[in-house]
């Protein structure tokens, strides 16, 4: 169901009625857009799971952002910025950590694979932690 969809409408020829130009699906994570142009229906499926928290979140607490944001036609912006953003966020907090992580500088050392995937992937999920309270609960 979209429950966000865009006030500014388009008559669908193929539909034979009007339809919303841009709609926003928090269940599926989708965002649909109809080109009038070609009269086609152009989708995005986001798959990670922060921008489906992040959806869901923003859906309970702050329904008037994301109708803004479908209205003004920015959601795909929005939600492409804040999935480069996390993704980067992440991974520069784990490289600090694996600078400053004496047991996993000693398994680099010497040459534990197995510890060193085990303890970076340890380091991803606690910065996973920080980084969703401060940029996807927001």
């Amino acid at each position: 169901m979209s429950r966000y969809k865009s006030e500014q409408v388009t008559y669908n020829p193929l539909k034979r009625k009007y339809v919303p130009l841009w709609r926003l699906n928090t269940n599926t994570v989708t965002v649909t857009h109809f080109n009038p142009d070609t009269l086609t229906e152009e989708h995005k499926t986001y798959h990670t799971d922060y921008i489906k928290y992040h959806l869901h979140f923003s859906d309970s607490k702050y329904p008037d952002r994301l109708h803004k944001l479908v209205n003004e036609s920015k959601i795909i912006q929005c939600l492409d910025d804040l999935e480069l953003k996390v993704d980067e966020a992440i991974a520069r907090q784990v490289e600090r950590w694996k600078k400053s992580d004496k047991e996993y500088q000693s398994a680099v050392v010497s040459g534990d694979t197995q510890k060193q995937i085990g303890l970076e992937n340890c380091l991803i999920y606690m910065a996973r932690e920080i980084v969703f309270e401060c940029m996807i609960y927001i």
